[in-house]
C-alpha cells in the first residue's frame, strides 16, 4: 500500500544521526547447512513476524539446491542477534526455507540445468556423497549484534529490505520491536469496535496500516510537545521506548483510544479521517477537483489528538454544529495542504490539530488541551 493510497505523503527531512547513534555491530561467519537445519529445528533461527511468506516455487528452490551442489556462491544471508540468543532471519528467509524444505525432503529436483541427472530427486534419494557435501556446504552469514543502536539496526533493515515485496516500517517495526506495546497496537486494531466502524472495514487493513494509526494516536497524545521530524524516526523511538511497557499502562491508553473512537464515532462516524464536507460529499480543491476519499492518516493524527482531548458529557447535542465546523475548516486550503504534502512536518502537524481542536470550540466542545502545548 503505496502512500498516495493513503491520501498523504510523508516527505520530511532526511534523517540525522548523530554519532552517539551511529553503533552497529556486525560479524561475518560461515553457516554449514547441516548447522543451519539444527537451528531452524532448534528454533534459534527464525522468521520474525510480518516477514513475507515464503512464495519460491519447487522449481526456484531446486535451482538454489542446484547452485549449493555445483559449489556456486550464494548472496549471503544476513541475521539480526537477539537479547534471548534467537536470530532473526533478516534477509534470505526465501533460501533458507528453501534448503530446509529440501533437507527435510519436502520437495523433489525440478528444473535444474546442469546436474539433470538428479532431476525428481529428493535429499534422501541423492548419492551419498553429494548428501555429505550439501550437509557441510556453506553459506556465508552476518550477524547485526544485539549491541548495534535500535535506529541504526532500523536503516539497516530497511537498507536490506529489497525483495519483490519491501517491508513497510510498520512491519519492521513489528519485527523489531515485539512485546506488549506491539500486541497492544494489533489488538486495538483489530478489536475496537469503534476503530473499526470509522476506518470503514470490518477487519484491519493490508500491511498493519491501521496498526500504525493506533501507534501514531499514541505517540502524539503522549509525546507531541517534543515532537521532531522525521515522523518515521519518532514513531521508531516510540515504539522501542515502550516495548515492554506494563499492564498498568498499557489498560489506561487502551481505554483512552477506545473512549476517544467512541467520540469519533458519535460525532463523525465514517465521515471521520476523510475529506469531505458536512453532507458527505468529497470536497473540491481550488481547481475544482475532487479530492481522494478515503482515510488520511494526518487527518486521523489531527481528529484522533484533539478528540482525545474532550471534556464534555453532552457530546452528542452539539454534533450538528460541530460536524459543520470542522467541515469549514476541511475547506481551508492550508489545512489541505498540512493533511496532504509533507505531513512529518512539525508545524504543519501543530496546525491541523490546533484547527480541528478549534473546530470543536467553535461547535460548543469543551477542549482541555494539555498546559505544556502550545497551539
Amino acid at each position: 500500500m503505496e502512500p498516495s493510497e493513503l491520501e498523504e505523503s510523508d516527505v520530511t527531512e532526511d534523517y540525522d544521526f548523530p554519532p552517539r547513534e551511529r553503533k552497529i555491530i556486525t560479524q561475518p561467519y560461515d553457516l554449514s547447512l547441516q548447522t543451519l537445519k539444527e537451528q531452524w529445528a532448534q528454533k534459534t533461527l527464525v522468521i520474525p513476524p510480518m516477514q513475507r511468506e515464503y512464495v519460491w516455487d519447487n522449481g526456484r528452490a531446486s535451482r538454489l539446491i542446484e547452485s549449493l551442489l555445483l559449489n556456486i556462491p550464494v548472496p549471503p544471508i544476513y541475521f539480526a542477534e537477539r537479547s534471548d540468543a534467537v536470530f532473526e532471519i533478516v534477509d534470505g528467509h526465501q533460501r533458507v526455507r528453501s534448503i530446509v524444505r529440501y533437507l527435510d525432503n519436502h520437495f523433489a529436483l525440478t528444473g535444474v540445468r546442469i546436474l539433470t541427472e538428479y532431476t525428481r530427486t529428493k535429499y534422501h534419494q541423492l548419492p551419498d556423497k553429494e548428501r555429505r557435501f550439501l550437509m557441510t556446504r556453506s553459506l556465508r552469514a552476518v550477524v547485526i549484534g544485539s549491541e548495534s543502536h535500535p535506529n541504526m539496526k532500523f536503516e539497516t533493515f530497511e537498507r536490506l529490505n529489497t525483495g519483490g515485496i519491501a517491508l513497510n516500517p510498520q512491519e519492521l517495526r513489528n519485527s523489531l520491536y515485539r512485546g506488549s506495546l506491539n500486541d497492544l497496537l494489533r489488538r486495538l486494531a483489530r478489536e475496537c469496535n469503534a476503530f473499526r466502524n470509522a476506518i470503514g472495514t470490518p477487519k484491519p487493513r493490508r500491511r498493519m496500516v491501521d496498526e500504525e494509526l493506533v501507534l501514531r494516536w499514541l505517540a502524539f497524545r503522549d509525546c507531541l510537545a517534543s515532537y521532531r521530524p522525521p515522523l518515521k524516526r519518532f514513531l521508531n523511538e516510540y515504539m522501542q521506548r515502550n516495548q515492554r511497557a506494563n499492564e498498568d499502562w498499557l489498560q489506561q491508553r487502551a481505554a483512552h483510544f477506545e473512549q476517544t473512537m467512541r467520540r469519533l464515532n458519535e460525532i463523525l462516524g465514517t465521515q471521520a479521517f476523510r475529506l469531505i464536507d458536512e453532507d458527505g460529499n468529497r470536497l473540491r480543491d481550488e481547481r475544482g477537483k475532487a479530492v481522494p476519499g478515503g482515510v488520511n492518516r494526518a487527518l486521523f493524527d489531527a481528529q484522533g489528538t484533539a478528540f482525545s482531548w474532550i471534556d464534555d458529557p453532552q457530546l452528542s447535542d452539539r454534533r450538528r454544529q460541530v460536524v459543520k465546523e470542522i467541515s469549514r475548516e476541511l475547506t481551508r486550503v492550508d489545512l489541505q495542504d498540512a493533511v496532504r504534502r509533507a505531513t512529518g512536518d512539525r508545524t504543519r502537524i501543530r496546525l491541523r490539530i490546533s484547527r480541528i481542536a478549534r473546530a470543536l470550540r467553535s461547535g460548543g466542545v469543551h477542549v482541555d488541551v494539555p498546559e505544556h502545548l502550545e497551539l
